[in-house]
């Protein structure tokens, strides 16, 4: 991409003259004024999506511009009455004032304001940071968030769960050592003429090696996986006195059981790349699926088995400990209160939550069901009347059979049964739900799609979880997108307009629109 600048160079309007000599080149500001035309046009449809949407999930992340500026990118999840998960860009501004949570807080709110959605939003997604952590919390004070659960990135999460794994001695020598070979073979030209030469005679393929980045656990594993792909090539340069040194090989080279170790680590680490990429998915139910998912990998890859090289055991052991503690899988309440688990409950690849016992079971599908009824009484069920009279009568007859209840002793849960005829209408259609055995050929969207109509209260509750994305790489991926748009050659964009072409570059499409700049003086 270009600066718009460039159509004022006479370069290019002589270019133009070869190519289009009839065309007059439209002047900068006429440019400008089209995109600020598009953006609000844009901005507008964005609002009215998200406004007919039942629920939103928030994504937030920070990045920093060529010119070390810092921009906060806040982006929106829903699904939408065709039951297709959408992901749009809401904000992408500068970052002036320190990176305090209630600073982040106070940002959000913002954001929510402008859109007016701050009754919809149902989580924030965000990493595991201190101070969006604080952010969080002070949301929650306000009672207008006072139904957004705070929800960690499962990806960062993940990455802290496996740095713990590899900090571990001897594990954290063999990484260590295959970094710095690595970085032998791309800083000296003669080790790649070398490696080039020795992958032709011996018919390995020729790929370069991988640095990985100690941030990124997956390029620590890439950089295993290629090491090992190319060993005996690497090992052939280290022993020719041609391309390396005596003194340089006898330090360079990897002993057999560093050899060894690599190949366990790889093995281990191989299954959570493909877990990692299925936790990233925007276009289906991922948080829905990560605790699950957790478990099958805890107990079809991460069991010790009694062939298992102590390191295999080593990584495999902590892995598990750092998965528990961080997920809480011994907290009976957070496993039966978590979204994570509510989320699964009316997913229905999972809904029988067979990685729990009978008793925790049980209540998180009170849990779901509460939800439901919940929900139900807040949008109301039918009755004729403003909904504002709705909420009136509600509640007055709500106070008075409280007070009943509260003078025989009658419990709320009876009082609900009652009300429907001896069984909540909800407790009724989450028996039929779990007793479904309905074919799941579309992903949990689309299963929802065909059966909403027969599960109407459980069907509001997916809408509301199945929204909420596993990890914060949406708004990661935007930067990416950011990288394109705030380049060298236009690194002097202003914040404002940084802000208005990464939401045409992310939502144009998304919303069914076409940006034509095509204008005339």
């Amino acid at each position: 991409m270009r600066p718009i600048a460039v159509v004022e160079g006479q370069g290019f309007k002589n270019l133009l003259k070869v190519l289009e000599p009839g065309y007059t080149v439209p002047a900068r500001h006429t440019i400008t004024n089209a995109l600020t035309a598009k953006y609000e046009g844009l901005k507008d449809k964005v609002s009215a999506l998200i406004q007919q949407s039942e629920a939103l999930s928030l994504t937030t992340d920070m990045w920093t511009s060529l010119r070390m500026e810092s921009y906060m990118t806040v982006t929106a999840h829903f699904i939408d009455g065709d039951w297709k998960a959408q992901s749009l860009v809401l904000e992408t501004k500068q970052m002036e004032e320190a990176h305090t949570g209630i600073n982040i807080a106070a940002r959000l709110s913002e954001v929510a304001d402008t859109f007016g959605i701050q009754g919809k939003i149902v989580s924030v997604v965000c990493d595991n940071a201190a101070n969006m952590t604080l952010c969080v919390e002070t949301l929650k004070e306000s009672h207008k968030w006072a139904e957004m659960q705070g929800v960690r990135c499962a990806g960062h999460t993940l990455q802290l769960c496996i740095n713990a794994a590899l900090k571990q001695d001897p594990i954290c020598r063999a990484v260590a050592a295959s970094r710095h070979l690595v970085g032998h073979f791309k800083k000296g030209h003669k080790a790649k003429t070398g490696l080039k030469q020795k992958q032709e005679q011996q018919n390995v393929p020729q790929h370069e090696l991988i640095q990985d980045v100690s941030t990124r656990w997956n390029s620590t594993f890439s950089m295993l996986e290629r090491l090992l792909e190319q060993r005996w090539p690497i090992t052939a340069v280290l022993s020719d006195p041609n391309f390396t040194k005596k003194s340089d090989s006898s330090t360079l080279d990897l002993t057999t059981a560093h050899w060894n170790a690599i190949e366990d680590i790889k093995n281990v680490l191989k299954p959570m790349t493909t877990l990692t990429e299925l936790l990233s998915e925007e276009d289906n139910a991922s948080l829905s699926a990560t605790v699950p998912m957790l478990a099958n990998l805890k107990k079809r890859h991460l069991a010790i088995a009694d062939d298992d090289s102590p390191i295999t055991k080593k990584m495999k052991s902590k892995l598990v400990e750092e998965i528990d503690g961080r997920w809480e899988f011994k907290n009976r309440m957070m496993m039966t209160n978590s979204v994570y688990i509510t989320a699964a409950v009316v997913d229905p690849r999972f809904k029988q939550l067979s990685f729990l016992d009978d008793a925790k079971r049980d209540e998180a599908y009170i849990v779901v069901a509460q939800l439901a009824e919940r929900l139900n009484a807040v949008t109301g069920t039918g009755e004729p009347g403003s909904e504002e009279e709705q909420h009136v009568s509600k509640k007055q007859k709500n106070d008075k059979e409280k007070e009943i209840a509260m003078l025989l002793c009658e419990d709320e849960d009876d009082l609900i049964s009652r009300e429907s005829g001896g069984r909540s209408r909800v407790t009724e259609e989450m028996k039929n739900y779990l007793q479904d055995r309905t074919k799941i050929d579309s992903g949990p969207l689309g299963w929802w799609k065909k059966n909403q109509d027969r599960y109407p209260s459980l069907a509001r509750v997916a809408k509301r979880l199945l929204c909420i994305p596993a990890t914060s790489t949406p708004s990661e991926r935007i930067f990416s997108k950011a990288g394109f748009i705030v380049n060298k050659a236009r690194s002097c964009l202003l914040p404002k307009n940084v802000d208005m072409l990464v939401f045409l570059a992310h939502n144009t499409k998304k919303c069914g629109m076409d940006i034509d700049c095509t204008v005339s003086e």
